[in-house]
This record gives C-alpha cells, structure tokens and sequence, in this order.
C-alpha cells in the first residue's frame, strides 16, 4: 500500500500535513508534530514586520469548530531564515513556508529568502477576513479595506511575481471566502504559474458571544474572528470539488478535517492532500498519526493500493449519476434497518421530520405510508444501522 503523494515535484510519504497554525510556529514545534507521521510541514505566515497577539484569540465553538483571530509568525523573518528553519529542516519532511508580504516586492524578497532557508515549497495566502478590524484598533488612523472576493487579478499577478522569483513550487493559499467565485480564482492563479493550490482558509468575520457576559468571546473591538473547523468543511468540500473539476493543477484541501472520513472525503473530491489547523490544535498531536492510520485502514478495507485508486471518485459518482438519470429523484426508497446494528438508541425516532418512525419495543420500527424518503434517518443514526439504496 503506497500513501505518498506527490505535489508539484516535490514527494510526501504521507498525504497529511500541518497547516499554517500553531504547529508552525517555529522549529522545534516542527519537528515535533513531524513525529506523527506528517507528509509536510507549514510555517505560520513568515511576514517583515510582526505583530504581537492579542488576546484572548483562539476560542471553541458549538459542533467542535473554532473562531479564531491568530496573527502570523510571532517570530522575526530574519529568526526564522537564521534560526528556526535550520532546526525545522532536521524534521527530515518537505518544509511549506506560509509568507505574506504587504506589498509584491516584499512578497518576492521574502519568498528569496524562504527558498535560501530551505523551504521545499511557498504558500502564499490571500486573505484573512478578519484581521482588519484588529489591526484598524491597534493602529489608530490605519484604514484597511475589506479583502476583494471577485477579481483576482491583483492576486494572480503577485503569484505570478513570486513564482518568477523563486525555483521551488508556490501554492496559492485560498481563503473560503471566495467560495462563490472559487472556480474563478483557480483558473486565475493556474494561468499565472502557481503549481498548487491549497483551499481554505477561515471564512468570516465570525463572532461568538458569551451570554454570561454579553462579551464577545474574543478580543478586538467587536471581537471578529475568522472560522474553522467542522463547520467549513461542507463549504470547502465543494470548492476543492469544484476547482479540481475546472482545473490541472494539484489541490489541498483544508477546512474541519477532524478524522480519516473527513481527509478521505477531501481527496475523493479531488485533493492531493490534505492540511489541518484546528483538530491537532484542539485534540492534540497524535490526531495528525490517527488520519494517516485510518486512511491506510480504509484502503486496507476497500483494496486500494495507492491514493489515486479513490482521488476524485466523486467526480465520477456525478458523472453516472447524469448517465443513470439519478440527477433527480422523486421515487421513494424506504429505509432498511440492519437489526445487528441497532441498539435501539431512538435517535432516528427523534429526528424523523414525518412521523415514520416509532419505538416498536426496544427498536425503531418504520411506518412506510408516512416515510417522504428524505435519508434524514441514515444520517443521523451512529450505529450506521440504516440505509437507503438511492444510488446503489
């Protein structure tokens, strides 16, 4: 079984991979999470001129998301090209530098310098949807306009720029903002020579507020923070769907990648990889190591022997559906409960929007002249005790 993957030259044993966060943030971290068997490495945004975190930045939402408002490398980019990146290398894994400069001549010598360091790749983000508001605070007088989501030409040419200026690959970094016009974006930074893609980062500004208090939950004057986790994933699932679909060059997928189903998903809409932020920060390190066991367990157990045996396979399951005239169904297939499954738990019962469902003793019984066949119930279930044949 082979779980390497190859990004633009550049070959990782395994398809996972620390995002731009927390485990970035210098070398010793690094070569920490390295440990749990990582594919790559990403640096948190290397820029010229740090800013110190406010806090509180980082905070848990309902369903295990996170909002946060996490600044860039707190550590000096000459720290880093002297320091940290000679210890980050002994990881003995491919090191992405995440950098941002405030203009594209910045950018480029920032990017020149990354490459001298050792990186293996640039990741070259595009923007943080909530940053404004914290730095317009900090800088009385300073006005920051609000990132642009339809046109990408200003981006593209930046990517353009750095890619001239460097020799090693440059992956540019969407943020799921631009989930509209995600399609748009990619075909624009393909034509400028970016060699990957990496989609997303946080969508937002998010807020959370403490009912206690009626604080906002983070600092900043209106206490805005970008969100991730869970609840992006949907949304970006379909954009890595999408911009696989439009165009050649390699995508990572980022966004609520939380266990093995969630990578699998990712690479099934067409990711070469995949990067994580939120989980390994909220759950630990060992969830980087428990994502490449439980893909390795599901190729074990549907007989695949390398990742491109199931990459993309929804774009082909769309394909048949159109072939199959299942785009739209009106037929009603009713459910079907595998009783060595069931515990009886009444989950299925709760959710069931149509009354179909009733506790007939210790297990859920189905009432067929009431069931609209919506799946609800399938997908609610734990046990995965229910099913629906719909595109069997």
């Amino acid at each position: 079984m082979d779980i390497s993957v190859n990004i633009a030259g550049v070959k990782l044993k395994t398809p996972v991979i620390s995002a731009s966060c927390v485990d970035g943030k210098d070398g010793a971290r690094i070569c920490t999470v390295s440990e749990y068997r990582l594919g790559a490495a990403t640096t948190k945004t290397i820029v010229k001129n740090i800013q110190r975190d406010v806090v509180p930045n980082m905070k848990m939402v309902k369903g295990g998301s996170m909002i946060n408002c996490v600044f860039g490398a707190t550590l000096s980019a000459e720290q880093w090209f002297k320091e940290e990146f000679p210890v980050a290398l002994k990881a003995g894994i491919p090191i992405i530098a995440n950098m941002a400069g405030t203009n594209p001549a910045e950018a480029i010598e920032l990017a020149k310098a990354c490459e001298a360091a050792g990186a293996s790749m640039i990741e070259y983000p595009t923007a943080c949807p909530h940053m404004g508001n914290v730095l317009e605070a900090m800088y009385p007088g300073l006005k920051i306009a609000l990132p642009e989501v339809s046109d990408p030409s200003e981006y593209a040419r930046q990517i353009e720029a750095v890619k001239q200026a460097v020799k090693i690959p440059v992956i540019a970094k969407f943020s799921a903002i631009f989930q509209l016009d995600c399609v748009k974006w990619a075909k624009a930074v393909e034509a400028a020579g970016a060699d990957a893609i990496s989609a997303a980062d946080s969508i937002g500004p998010a807020i959370d507020i403490d009912i206690e208090t009626g604080q906002p939950v983070l600092c900043g004057p209106r206490g805005y923070g970008g969100l991730t986790g869970p609840a992006i994933k949907p949304i970006v699932l379909k954009m890595v769907l999408d911009i696989t679909d439009a165009v050649k060059i390699p995508v990572i997928g980022i966004g609520g990648i939380s266990t093995a189903e969630d990578a699998i998903a990712y690479i099934m809409a067409g990711a070469s990889a995949v990067e994580l932020a939120s989980a390994p920060t909220m759950y630990g390190y060992e969830r980087y190591e428990e994502i490449v066991e439980g893909i390795e367990a599901f190729m074990q157990r549907k007989g695949y022997n390398s990742l491109d045996d199931f990459r993309g396979l929804a774009h082909q399951r769309i394909a048949e559906r159109a072939e199959s005239g299942k785009n739209i169904i009106h037929d009603v297939i009713l459910p079907v409960r595998d009783k060595t499954k069931c515990d009886g738990c009444g989950v299925c019962y709760m959710a069931c929007a149509y009354g179909a469902i009733y506790m007939g003793g210790r297990y859920a019984e189905f009432t067929p002249e009431h069931c609209e066949g919506c799946g609800l119930c399938s997908s609610v279930c734990p046990k995965k005790a229910i099913s629906q044949g719909y595109f069997a």
